[in-house]
Order: C-alpha cells, then structure tokens, then sequence
C-alpha cells in the first residue's frame, strides 16, 4: 500500500473520532458562578442528552462532551475613544466558564 494525502488524511480524522470517542474522568469547575449546578444539553437534534454538573463533582464522560464544555466563554468588553470624544465598545476577549481537570487513575 502507497502512502498518499488523501490517505493520511483519512487515517487522521478516524483516529480524531476515536479520540474524541474515549471516555475520560474529569473533575468540573464552574469558573463563572462556583457552587451553582449548571445543566446542558449535547448531542444530534434527534438525541439530545441533558446532564447536570455540579462544581467540584468527579464525572466519566467523553472527550467530546469535555470539549463542549470547555469550548463555552463569556466575551469581555472595554470601552476606548474613538476620536469624536465619544467611548466606544471593543471585544477585549473572552473568559472560560468551565475548566474541566482529567483525573487518572
């Protein structure tokens, strides 16, 4: 067998699947509100799955779900003149909501 671009990148997306498959255990934080249970849905419109999270709790999910979580931000906004004496509102970036911490066991 040839190794040939389309095949390397084939290979690559099925081991992504794979990976984003394995389930992991991982300790939630909730960085924006700590103490508050905050509950999501994920997965296809079809089966859509609710879970409830609470800070400092241990969960087994996949990486998939992980990354959903971590991926969720709160834009941060500041103000600066935009030279006609007047404050104008600019996207200083963005704070993570959640932190997701993989335990090994």
């Amino acid at each position: 067998m040839t190794i040939t671009a389309p095949n390397i990148q084939k290979d690559k997306k099925e081991r992504q699947k794979e990976w984003l498959k394995e389930m992991i255990t991982f300790e939630f934080f909730n960085l924006e509100e700590s103490g508050v249970p905050v509950t999501f849905s994920h997965g296809p419109t079809n089966d859509t799955k609710k879970y409830m999270l609470l800070h400092g709790g241990k969960y087994t999910y996949s990486r998939a779900h992980v990354q959903h979580l971590e991926s969720r931000q709160t834009p941060i906004w500041g103000y600066k003149p935009n030279g006609d004496g007047r404050m104008e509102k600019t996207l200083k970036g963005y704070k993570s909501r959640f932190q997701c911490r993989q335990l090994f066991e």
